[in-house]
């Protein structure tokens, strides 16, 4: 009996699975009438195409197949837990009904909400603004660390060209740098290094790379450049510009986060005007009415 269902299973999923495919040259009327077999059945509760349609769009044939099968398969599952849910539960208690209906309105406040907001939102968030919002929350932008814009290069003693690497290193053309580049590039296996002289660091990722007893905080500040090795590695370091945690964070590092928060702000007063307009259309209307 269960090699009868699955094999029927797997007939109407196919006859479905054919239709997706085959769905830019129209439908004939055998294919509206192979829509309406159940892909499935649970007791007395059938999954129809139509509840899945979409599954498995826009993706390889192999795998919207599967993307279709686990979604049914899914569905069985769901619906076997559903059904000694109900069984448990027996009568649905106004607790239940309730939180249901709350829980489906509040799904489709939601959706709606989101698509209003999608098509009015100006999603746009300029550098002036974030500036702006920066300037105006600094407090909250104390980074209670140091952080730290440098060059850092840690290499193993045994890699052939250190000599070299450290002339480079030490000097201020944009070509010798890219030729510092190169080389870390090609040894990246056997070094630690930080070239990008615009990104900040936390201080402490590079304390935990060079031996304290040779990285003062004099190494910090005048654009001095550290030049040490021991038995096992070589160090170089150069700092350009030091912000010590009581210092505010720099702009760079929180950018992301304020655009996200400008972008918040911006959604829900959109929403606040969008609900201020619906209720006073409504009392316009004489849509609602309250009770006394």
């Amino acid at each position: 009996m269960t090699m009868i269902v699955h094999s029927k299973f797997y007939l109407v999923l196919s006859i479905f699975l054919n239709g997706l495919l085959q769905a830019c040259g129209g439908s004939s009327e055998a294919d509206k009438m192979k829509k309406t077999q159940p892909l499935a059945r649970v007791y007395d509760t059938y999954l129809y195409p139509e509840d899945i349609e979409g599954i498995g769009k826009g993706i390889p044939a192999k795998d919207s197949i599967n993307q279709v099968i686990m979604q049914v398969e899914k569905w069985i599952g769901d619906q076997l837990v559903i059904y000694s849910a109900k069984k448990y539960v027996g009568k649905p208690s106004a607790h239940i009904e309730r939180r249901v209906r709350d829980f489906r309105t509040a799904l489709m406040l939601e959706y709606y909400e989101q698509n209003l907001i999608g098509e009015g939102l100006d999603s746009v968030v300029t550098r002036s603004q974030i500036s702006d919002y920066y300037t105006q929350n600094k407090e909250q932008y104390r980074s209670g660390v140091d952080w730290i814009r440098c060059h850092f290069i840690k290499i193993k003693k045994e890699v052939p060209g250190i000599d070299e690497v450290r002339s480079l290193f030490k000097s201020e053309s944009e070509l010798d740098l890219e030729g510092v580049k190169l080389f870390c590039a090609e040894h990246k296996d056997k070094m630690i290094y930080a070239l990008d002289e615009d990104k900040w660091i936390k201080l402490d990722h590079i304390r935990r790379q060079i031996p304290t007893a040779i990285f003062s905080r004099r190494y910090l500040y005048g654009n001095r450049i550290l030049d040490h090795s021991d038995d096992d590695y070589q160090y170089l370091f150069k700092a350009f510009e030091l912000r010590e945690k009581d210092d505010l964070l720099p702009l760079s590092q929180v950018r992301n986060q304020i655009s996200k928060i400008v972008l918040h702000q911006r959604s829900s007063e959109l929403l606040k005007e969008i609900r201020k307009e619906l209720y006073l259309k409504g009392e316009k209307e004489e849509a609602f009415e309250i009770y006394h």
